[in-house]
């Protein structure tokens, strides 16, 4: 197809070419070199009428009493890669805001003058720190290097197996065995020495029965100028009546300062035989 040529009134009698079809039916809008010459060659426009001026790459359009710009920038598409984004750049410029990385969300950037991806602040869930879970196995199992980057941990022991009936299931922090470990099952408790060795959070389960379930919560854990604090709470199947359950729901505190890296978890006596822990850090 030809160039669009402009505008031309046609008169009676005037024999209709192929050019005049190509240069003249054939464009949905009117091309022009520059509002001049448009206003030119369309002296009676009527309202609804388009005109694209070349000189400034603007569409043009008649309100019925003057011509007004459909556009002002002649907006070139400045995306290059699938799942861009244009957005207004300078009031009325377009621009690329190229597509952001897996788990980005969009936000207005520190100035609050343009779109931008970012990863989310930490704002709740959980992160699962020792992927896959840990199998209870052996004399003890250690969950070390515990990230500080987290606001509280949570650590879940789901169906735990020890080898003597009735052991219970033991924690300590940063694989400190010294008398630093306090364990109360009030609401209340004043006074509390520390006097253990360790936290209890299974209390005489039964060693053939897989339907234990424990949970502890250890807040402000990365923290370097007060005492740990942390509560726990599980069910086991009772030693000698296992339709019946030992339940356990307790503070602890532990009077050391230095953050918590490490949980090693154990069993009274003998050896884990099977189970998984799970350790949380809670954002």
């Amino acid at each position: 197809m030809a160039a669009g040529l402009g505008f031309k009134d046609f008169v009676t009698g005037e024999v209709l070419t192929a050019a005049d079809v190509d240069g003249y039916l054939m464009q949905g809008i009117w091309v022009f070199a520059n509002a001049t010459a448009r206003d030119a060659a369309v002296t009676s426009p009527q309202e609804g009428n388009f005109a694209f001026l070349k000189d400034t790459n603007t569409t043009t359009y008649y309100t019925g009493s003057a011509w007004a710009n459909l556009d002002t920038t002649g907006m070139v598409n400045p995306m290059t890669t699938t799942g861009d984004t244009i957005y207004s750049s300078s009031g009325s410029t377009p621009a690329r805001l190229g597509i952001g990385t897996a788990g980005q969300v969009l936000q207005v950037n520190s100035g609050a003058t343009a779109p931008e991806w970012a990863t989310p602040a930490s704002g709740g869930g959980l992160t699962l720190i020792n992927t896959g879970g840990t199998t209870l196995s052996g004399a003890s199992v250690t969950l070390s290097s515990i990230p500080g980057t987290y606001k509280a941990l949570k650590l879940v022991v789901v169906s735990p197996l020890m080898a003597t009936d009735g052991t219970g299931f033991f924690v300590r922090v940063n694989a400190d065995s010294n008398t630093r470990y306090a364990n109360w099952m009030s609401g209340e408790a004043q006074n509390v020495t520390f006097a253990d060795t360790q936290w209890v959070l299974l209390r005489s389960p039964d060693n053939t029965v897989s339907t234990s379930l424990g949970v502890m919560d250890f807040f402000d854990y990365a923290n370097t100028t007060s005492w740990k604090m942390a509560y726990g709470y599980s069910i086991v199947p009772n030693m000698t009546t296992t339709t019946n359950l030992n339940h356990i729901f307790a503070g602890f505190g532990y009077n050391q300062t230095s953050a918590i890296t490490s949980l090693v978890l154990s069993p009274g006596s003998g050896n884990f035989t099977s189970g998984t822990a799970y350790l949380y850090g809670v954002n």
